[in-house]
């Protein structure tokens, strides 16, 4: 499994990324950092440069499905965009959050293989993320949406940690574990606190480490909101040494 970091729109924490990692996760396109804007030639070469290679997280504010059928061409024509986009600068997976604003199940599994087909064509892998703690789908439903439209899972341990507990990740990885290709890794509480460093706060990291080891996923981000190059990296190593107890 390789670690890697967040970075987010920011682009110049990426020189900034502790070498172990192997890859940096940055937020592109409405909200992050604009497209327009954005040079993927010196991305590409900034990322070289650190030895890094890129995962992208797509615009987290655009529905995936709605019952206006103008309104999702468009979301697909600009999320295609997103996508050439990350593939300019070498992404070889993509995030996205799986919601919808009406038009009922069927809908969005149907607007999830749209979006799978068109990240294909770009030689990306993509991965529905699980956000039921903050609104998103709950996780089973997160599983059956990526089953049923033949995608990938990024499983938030945090998050889903908060929505479920040990047990209830440990159900979503006996169920749906062939499925997570990619995880976000941070601390949390209960309280509502998150994104903080790994073994900060109630997640229980050491009785998950050989469930999520044995699901196979093939990264894992260390989604830590800070500059602090040496938070980034006792994270990692913390979430490593759970792999292996």
């Amino acid at each position: 499994m390789e670690i890697g970091a967040s970075v987010g729109p920011y682009l110049d924490r990426i020189d900034t990324l502790p070498p172990a990692f192997a890859f940096a996760e940055v937020a592109i396109g409405e909200g992050e950092q604009p497209l327009d804007t954005l040079d993927t030639a010196a991305l590409a070469d900034r990322l070289a440069n650190q030895g890094f290679d890129a995962v992208v997280h797509l615009p987290y504010r655009q529905p995936l499905a709605t019952p206006v059928g103008d309104i999702d061409a468009a979301t697909l024509a600009y999320l295609e965009r997103v996508l050439s986009t990350a593939a300019e600068f070498g992404a070889a997976t993509a995030v996205a959050h799986p919601s919808s604003r009406g038009g009922g199940r069927n809908h969005l599994t149907s607007r999830a293989r749209q979006l799978r087909n068109r990240a294909e064509q770009h030689d990306i892998k993509l991965c529905f993320e699980t956000l039921g703690q903050v609104g998103g789908l709950p996780l089973d439903r997160v599983g059956d949406l990526a089953d049923d439209a033949d995608t990938a899972v990024c499983l938030d341990v945090g998050y889903a940690y908060l929505e479920a507990g040990t047990d209830g990740i440990a159900t979503f990885l006996d169920s749906y574990g062939d499925l997570v290709e990619h995880l976000h890794v941070h601390g949390a509480r209960h309280r509502g606190d998150t994104h903080i460093p790994v073994g900060s706060g109630d997640v229980d990291y050491g009785a998950l480490g050989r469930r999520l080891a044995d699901a196979g996923a093939t990264t894992a981000l260390i989604e830590v909101f800070t500059d602090q190059a040496s938070y980034l990296s006792e994270s990692a190593d913390r979430f490593e040494s759970t792999l292996l107890e």
